[in-house]
């Protein structure tokens, strides 16, 4: 007879979208106990700030733009990003000169530096490239180079991290070091305000 099944056998509709249909029926139910949720506890005590902040960027990214200041903040975030990756390069390069190497293993008669700009940072020059193509990400409006940066963030970060493990083997000194140094790819921003300008004496090691 039709409605009726078998002992044992399944419905057609199957288990799974029996359970949806069931939640669904009960929805006006789900809803009444969200809304009381909503006004549970106290105003000023429930993280607010975070869902205000996360409801403002949400929006933001569905807009494509931040209202008001969107435009400004185009303008200025490429050019200054280009600008800053360009002088941690630039930095780094300074520092390393003979001993600049592509390879993850330094030059043999490399020493190791830890003075100018790699007393902020352990890869300056990682860090400038990731800058530069960040930068022109946003100059050029590319969503696809903005993806690959972040591809190319990957691929630096677990460079950095295979580099590192040659440079402890190579010199004694260099976990001290990187327990000082905690910016890896960009500069650690409260050592470098708390410096205030004062230099460390660099650690030698050849």
């Amino acid at each position: 007879m039709r409605g009726h099944l078998w002992p044992g056998a399944k419905h057609p509709m199957g288990e799974e979208t029996m359970v949806a249909a069931l939640k669904a029926a009960d929805f006006p139910t789900t809803l009444k106990k969200v809304q009381a949720n909503v006004m549970e506890g106290k105003f000023g005590e429930r993280g607010e700030e975070y869902v205000a902040t996360q409801a403002f960027l949400l929006l933001c990214i569905v807009i494509g733009t931040v209202p008001l200041v969107g435009g400004s903040l185009f303008f200025l975030a490429g050019p200054v990003c280009v600008a800053l990756g360009g002088a941690l390069l630039a930095a780094g390069v300074y520092e390393l000169q003979g001993d600049l190497t592509p390879w993850t293993v330094p030059p043999a008669e490399a020493q190791l530096k830890t003075g100018g700009v790699y007393e902020y940072v352990r890869h300056p020059l990682y860090g400038g490239l990731l800058l530069l193509c960040f930068g022109l990400a946003i100059v050029s409006n590319s969503a696809s180079r903005l993806v690959l940066t972040l591809a190319l963030y990957f691929v630096l970060d677990k460079k950095a991290d295979n580099e590192e493990e040659v440079l402890q083997k190579k010199f004694s000194s260099y976990g001290g070091y990187a327990s000082k140094t905690k910016g890896k790819l960009l500069p650690d921003l409260d050592k470098l305000l708390a410096s205030g300008g004062s230099k460390t004496p660099p650690i030698v090691d050849v």
